[in-house]
């Protein structure tokens, strides 16, 4: 057998190395494969196959590092979507608990409100009692007095006519009246009755005048009618009488509190002092701001138990509320209404527009693109927060959240929008 040359045990050695490349190769250890390569072209620089398993190597390094990279995005991203999962779920578990907590205050307000309101009917029960016993307590003594102080010839008269009147409460039980007024019969509760008819009908322009005054002296001699139930009634028709032109005059304008000389007429025609004015002016001029327009919310969540809870807690605090559960019918909406200002949730399941989607499709509407919009959602992620905020969004309330902290924002929000109008004078 012939000595091999050294260009064949070059040969056989880079061969052998091949052998244990292709190996390495096909056990996953493309590090290892790569030196052996390395080794191999140490030896022999030129061999085209040590050139072509280089250049599958790095092929197959490359290809490694992109599955090592797309698993470690897939595991991260897994990660960020259990996180986000996590935090829906403890977000609607503190609303539950929120909801939970504030159906159970209103129950026990209910019950508060009830247990006073009982409380009070008892108190006003036991006064009427009360009253009542004294007044017969009181018509006993003077019963007994007279009877001692009259002649004994007048004593069988007296006692038919207790006779006659014990007869009559036995047929007919008597009401009992209100505590602060002795009880009236109901010939006496009607004859009071057409008398501050009379005195409605008389002092609906001011004052009476002589005629007046000589027609109510009459119906009050028919009526027996006593100076102090005129007194009392003739004050009572008085103020309202004087209210109704004081909130009429206000309403059309005639007179205003800046005009005192106005005032004071009125106040002449009606003989009003002016603690009577001041004491009905209050509620007369809240009055007529509660009749006032309202400031227009659009309401917008697709959760109907904090929908009524919001709609409910906003029309207390003097809102005009229209609460709808899906962005679509929001939209439709606006063609016939024009809000001051929108309240959305951002995370609209059953609507076809998600938040961020209607709020620019509101935003396209030119007499909608300055309107307050406030995004509401019980998401924390801080980069939807970012996205409402980068979009234009004038707030952003996240649930759960007080009453207060959400009326307070609506009201901001409306008053800075209010000084921009005013400002450019629309």
């Amino acid at each position: 057998m012939s000595e091999l040359t050294p260009r064949d045990d070059i040969k056989k050695r880079v061969s052998e190395i091949l052998k244990r490349v292709d190996q390495l190769i096909k056990g996953g250890n493309i590090d290892q494969a790569m030196r052996e390569v390395i080794s191999a072209k140490e030896i022999d620089p030129r061999n085209v196959y040590i050139l072509a398993y280089e250049e599958r190597l790095a092929s197959l390094r490359e290809e490694f590092a992109r599955k090592q990279a797309q698993e470690a995005k897939e595991k991260e991203e897994e990660e960020a979507r259990k996180r986000k999962e996590e935090e829906r779920r403890k977000a609607e578990e503190e609303l539950k608990r929120a909801e939970a907590e504030l159906r159970e205050a209103e129950s026990q307000r209910r019950q508060a409100e009830k247990a006073r309101e009982k409380a009070e009917e008892q108190a006003l029960r036991e006064a009427a009692e009360a009253h009542r016993k004294l007044e017969e307590k009181r018509q006993r003594e003077e019963k007994e007095k007279k009877v001692a102080a009259k002649p004994a010839a007048q004593d069988i008269v007296t006692r038919l006519k207790e006779q006659e009147i014990r007869r009559r409460q036995e047929a007919s039980p008597p009401r009992v009246a209100e505590p602060t007024s002795p009880p009236f019969s109901s010939a006496r509760s009607e004859a009071l009755s057409t008398y501050k008819t009379a005195l409605q009908q008389a002092w609906a322009d001011g004052a009476t005048d002589d005629q007046e005054d000589a027609q109510l002296r009459q119906l009050r001699a028919t009526l027996s009618i006593t100076p102090l139930e005129h007194s009392v009634l003739e004050r009572e028709v008085k103020l309202e009488s004087y209210a109704a032109a004081f909130q009429r005059a206000w309403s059309s304008g005639s007179i205003d509190p800046a005009h005192a000389h106005s005032l004071s007429e009125l106040r002449e025609q009606f003989e009003i002092s002016q603690e009577e004015h001041d004491q009905i002016e209050t509620s007369i001029l809240w009055e007529i701001r509660s009749s006032q327009q309202k400031p227009k919310l659009l309401v917008i969540d697709d959760d109907k138990k904090l929908l009524g809870v919001i709609e409910a807690t906003l029309a207390d605090a003097g809102f005009d509320v229209r609460a709808v559960t899906t962005s679509d019918e929001a939209y439709r909406l606006l063609r016939d209404y024009v809000p001051d200002l929108i309240l959305s949730d951002i995370n609209l399941e059953t609507s076809t527009m998600g938040g961020f989607t209607f709020y620019e499709k509101v935003r396209e509407i030119e007499m909608f693109n300055e309107t307050p919009f406030i995004f509401l959602s019980g998401l924390t992620d801080e980069v939807l927060i970012r996205t409402g905020k980068e979009l234009g969004v004038d707030d952003y309330v996240t649930k759960p959240f007080s009453d207060e902290t959400l009326i307070a924002t609506i009201r901001g929000k409306l008053k800075r929008y209010g000084q921009i109008r005013k400002k450019r004078g629309r």
